[in-house]
């Protein structure tokens, strides 16, 4: 089921853009970027949150300093696509903590993931336990990052054009 996108200003998207820079910042401070008062950011962020826009705010964790140095994507083929299958092995890649994206995805293969791991001793075992045992895994193919070029996942955020007009 698709929501309806919700009717965002230059201010909200603007408010946004800044909240996934560092959502860390006061009120205040968003207030002067965005010359409005503190608390009509308040309210606005109040807005978003109960519009489901802003879903949570969280911590990004560099991977590394963790001892978490892996990152692995994977393409996933089930044997089947019905409805079961699809629901059993996206709760266990919910349930799963090095399984830190999960897609169902069109195409020849069924999921991607991506992996935080420590290191490439620890993928083995882990392949073997998640994808190699279960029975409604097809195959699956892997690749290892060599290089983090971008991450954070900030969603682009613009204005709903229809209210400048």
């Amino acid at each position: 089921m698709t929501q309806r996108a919700h009717q965002l200003d230059a201010i909200d998207a603007k408010l946004l853009a800044l909240l996934q820079a560092d959502a860390q910042q006061s009120s205040r401070s968003l207030a002067e970027t965005l010359a409005i008062s503190a608390s009509s950011v308040q309210r606005r962020i109040r807005t978003l949150r109960g519009a489901g826009i802003i879903e949570r705010v969280s911590a990004i964790v560099r991977a590394q300093r963790v001892g978490q140095g892996l990152t692995v994507l994977v393409s996933v083929w089930l044997k089947s696509e019905d409805v079961r299958a699809v629901q059993q092995f996206k709760r266990q890649m919910v349930a799963t903590p090095q399984v830190t994206h999960c897609y169902h995805v069109t195409g020849d293969h069924t999921f991607v993931l991506i992996l935080c791991l420590p290191n490439m001793d620890a993928f083995a075992p882990f392949a073997e336990r998640v994808f190699d045992s279960n029975a409604s895994v097809l195959k699956f193919n892997t690749s290892v990052a060599i290089a983090t070029v971008k991450s954070g996942g900030a969603v682009p955020v613009a204005p709903d054009d229809r209210q400048t007009r």
